[in-house]
Order: structure tokens, then sequence, then C-alpha cells
């Protein structure tokens, strides 16, 4: 049975013992009812678990015990008298899952090029945590943002030994420009929560959490703009745009230079000019924010150093 397949059927399992649980003891509100599903959600899917994908050599046995937690925390909304046990099992679940996180984490950003940038660092370690590669760019996403908002802030541009290197945000204003939504984005939240605190508090705290979030996104987006610059190695372009794209070409697949006049497939970076437009004579992959794909066959570019660009283009 390959991986897929053995991941797909423990999914599809899973969900159904526990969506058929909870419907029974809806159905059937009795102690006997609400134990037998508790057993269910606590003890047969982890069991599954532990035959379709650890016996299958797909997680280690360690990855289990985050399971089995998972699983006791549903069981605790369906067995009765054991509602009390909510906080106690929610905090061990959640530190074991958060564990699990940092150990794939540290074993894929080992397993990761010296010359690769953090982001694609992270993209390797995710998906030693989770077996699609949609989620994996999912979760990478998500760890990038904390990490480029907060963890950043020191370190240089990156680009491989080797390369040349050309910065996008300068002339573009797109790092000024997202960093300052960030901080609009904070004034913002603290406006919204005294006026809706009025009608409700939950719904305050609400909205200042998404606010709050939103202003991370954002101060990330921006460092991401100065941390990834494009760059030309081994006859390749690397166009990057912050976060949100990444798109590799080969230099002898640019069939024209032209100016910014024209139309384009993508622009990077977002809410600028560009300056140069490069146009494919075969249509390449654009990698983006959570696992999007685009294909392009021309990309426009706002380059700082058009010259000195464009020179390089030439000279690869």
């Amino acid at each position: 049975m390959s991986s897929a397949i053995r991941w797909r059927l423990f999914a599809f399992l899973a969900i159904s013992i526990n969506l058929v649980a909870f419907l029974m003891v809806r159905l059937a509100p009795r102690p006997a009812v609400g134990i037998g599903a508790a057993l269910d959600v606590a003890v047969t899917v982890p069991a599954l678990y532990f035959l379709l994908v650890i016996r299958g050599g797909l997680q280690p046995l360690v990855s289990l015990v985050p399971l089995f937690l998972l699983g006791l925390l549903r069981a605790t909304y369906l067995a009765p008298g054991i509602a009390w046990a909510h906080p106690t099992v929610g905090a061990a679940a959640e530190l074991a899952v958060v564990a699990l996180i940092a150990v794939h984490l540290r074993r894929g950003w080992r397993a990761a090029s010296a010359d690769s940038d953090v982001l694609t660092r992270i993209e390797i370690a995710a998906r030693e945590i989770v077996p699609t590669r949609r989620i994996a760019a999912i979760l990478a996403c998500e760890i990038a943002v904390f990490y480029y908002a907060f963890a950043s802030w020191r370190q240089a541009p990156h680009a491989p030994a080797g390369s040349r290197a050309f910065s996008i945000h300068e002339q573009s204003g797109v790092a000024a420009l997202f960093g300052m939504l960030a901080g609009v984005s904070l004034i913002e939240a603290a406006l919204v929560h005294v006026v809706v605190m009025r009608w409700s508090i939950v719904a305050a705290w609400t909205l200042t959490a998404l606010s709050i979030y939103g202003m991370v996104w954002l101060g990330a987006l921006a460092r991401s703009f100065v941390l990834r610059p494009v760059f030309i190695q081994n006859g390749e372009l690397i166009a990057r745009n912050g976060m949100m794209w990444t798109v590799r070409i080969p230099l002898d697949g640019i069939h024209a230079v032209e100016s910014a006049a024209g139309a384009y497939d993508m622009k990077l970076p977002p809410a600028a000019e560009p300056n140069v437009v490069l146009r494919l004579s075969q249509p390449v992959t654009a990698h983006g924010m959570y696992g999007m794909r685009r294909r392009i066959t021309s990309l426009a570019l706002a380059i700082d150093d058009r010259s000195g660009f464009i020179r390089a283009l030439h000279e690869t």
C-alpha cells in the first residue's frame, strides 16, 4: 500500500469515526453511548494511526503521543462526567503538538542546504511534519510569518555565494508601504476595540486578535521584501516577491527583455511601477504562499538597479 493511500485511508477513517461518535451522542445521549464514543475517538483512531501510518514507516512512534492526547481531548466532550479534564488534557495536547513540530523543524532545518534562504528551509522542515505538499506549504507560510515579523531584524538579505543579487524594495517603496499598513492596522485595532466593546466584549477581543495578526502578517511581508532579493546564479534567474511568489527562470528561456510597456502575467513587487518586462519562450510555474501556483509567460519587475540587472542577464 502506497504512502498516499495510507494517509488518505487513515484520514477517511478518523474523520468518519469522529463524525459517527458525535452524532451518536447527540441522537442517543446515554452514558453507555458516550463512553463507547469516547473510546472510539481516544483509542480506535490512535490504533488506526499506528497500524496505517507508523507501521508503514511514514511517521515515527513519538508522533502517536500528540495524536493520542488530541483523541483524549475529543473524548472529554463525549464521555459523561469528565468535562473538568478539558483544560488539563487540552494543555497537554497543545504542548505535545508544539514539541513535535519543533523536533521536525529542527531536523528539516539541518537537512536544508546552507545556501537555502529561510523560507526554503522552513518549507523543507514543514514537509517533515505533514504528509501533503499543500498542507506543508500552509504550515511553512504561517511559521515564516512569525519568523520574518519577530526573528529576522538582524539578518542580512539572502543571496547564495557567487550569485548576483538585485533588490526590489527601495525605489518601489513596497517594504515601507507594507510596514506603514502594519502600523495603521494596529491603530485601527485599538479604535475598533473601543467601539465594539460597547456591544460585545467577545467580539471586540476577537476583532482585536484578528487585527493584531494582520499587523504581524503585514510586518512580516514588509521584512521579507528586504531579505529576499532577486538574484542570478548558474544560468538561472530566481525572482522572489518577498514571501508572496518565487519564480525560477532559465536565462536561455528569456526570449526578450523589454521596458515596462505592454501587458504581462505577473508583477514583482506589488503596488510598484515595473521597469523591466521579461518575455519567456516557454511558460514557467510561479510558486506562491500557501501552496499557490501560477503559470506565466511574462514577468514584470521593479528592479532598483535596472541597468545592472539587464547587463547581468546578457553577461551570464
